[in-house]
């Protein structure tokens, strides 16, 4: 591997070792004990034990999956967690779920694909690794976009990066007030992901698309919801009551029906969305495996640690 700068390799593992170290102290300081005990009550629940990083429960009309991560932090993507997800939606695809509902546990919805996880294996081979994850992405991309089911996104707290870009390939997007939502590509060197290059100058104009895809605007929840990224707000304390009501009356719903609405709402779309997770995959591909790419992220995990 290329030299990045007069210690590379070991500036890598020393800048993954102190994020780390200081987000673990950052997390343990957040509403730890509540999120632990949410979390032990989820993963007793039916279906529970059959995966590592996301919790299944199929209910009476729909499968109901959360992003639960022990492998990562705050519901962050990793290729493993990924394919998950992609197992999930399989089965719910095929079995007689009518819908699924996608949440998640704990106060975050998703933070993103898991950059420690990724800067440590690109030390090993940097076009090999990203190479491996552009295609990860591709495919958990191309899964929401293929799914001929109705997706229902419950976002109970923040959603960045690819946790928010993937929200326009869901049919129904309803958010928690304290929810907000970024995709600071720029900010850790990387371009749109999750087809947000064509999604979001479709959903809420090409100036807002912009503001969110170049400079990192955070959206708060009834922010989004103004702009079309978002479809419903509820109030924090009745979130999940609001949520399962909306659910269970969908959940009534001829099937049938269903993929037949969704169908012609989206048919016209997935050539194009197909195209555009394609041409992002090969643009991170270049990014990733420069060594000016391998510098953002390196920049953008000191400024992590600099705000721990």
């Amino acid at each position: 591997m290329e030299t990045l700068t007069a210690n590379g390799p070991t500036n890598i593992q020393t800048a993954v070792t102190n994020v780390t170290a200081n987000k673990r102290k950052f997390d343990e300081r957040r509403d730890q004990p509540f999120d632990k005990r949410l979390r032990f009550s989820v993963r007793q629940t039916e279906s529970a034990y059959r995966y590592r990083d996301i919790v299944v429960k199929k209910q009476d009309g729909y499968t109901h999956i959360l992003l639960s991560t022990k492998s990562s932090d705050n519901n962050c993507l990793t290729p493993d967690v990924m394919k998950e997800v992609q197992s999930a939606l399989s089965t719910a695809a095929a079995d007689d779920s009518k819908l699924v509902v996608l949440g998640a546990v704990g106060s975050v919805f998703c933070c993103g694909l898991d950059f420690i996880y990724f800067i440590r294996r690109l030390t090993d081979d940097r076009k090999r690794e990203s190479i491996k994850m552009a295609d990860a992405i591709r495919t958990f991309v191309q899964t929401f976009i293929q799914f001929k089911k109705p997706i229902i996104a419950a976002v109970n707290g923040p959603a960045v990066g690819l946790g928010a870009s993937i929200l326009p390939l869901c049919d129904v997007v309803w958010a928690n007030e304290k929810a907000w939502f970024q995709t600071p590509y720029t900010t850790y060197g990387q371009t749109p992901d999750g087809c947000s290059s064509l999604t979001f100058p479709r959903t809420m104009g090409l100036a807002s698309a912009n503001e969110m895809l170049y400079s990192g605007r955070k959206l708060t929840a009834q922010e989004a919801c103004a702009k079309g990224l978002v479809s419903q707000v509820f109030w924090p304390g009745t979130f999940t009551q609001e949520v399962m009501v909306r659910i269970k009356e969908l959940s009534l719903c001829n099937p049938v029906v269903l993929e037949e609405s969704k169908s012609l709402v989206r048919s016209s779309m997935v050539n194009d969305l197909d195209q555009a997770n394609d041409k992002e995959c090969e643009a991170l591909k270049k990014i990733w495996g420069s060594a000016q790419g391998m510098d953002s992220m390196l920049k953008y995990l000191q400024k992590k640690i600099d705000e721990f």
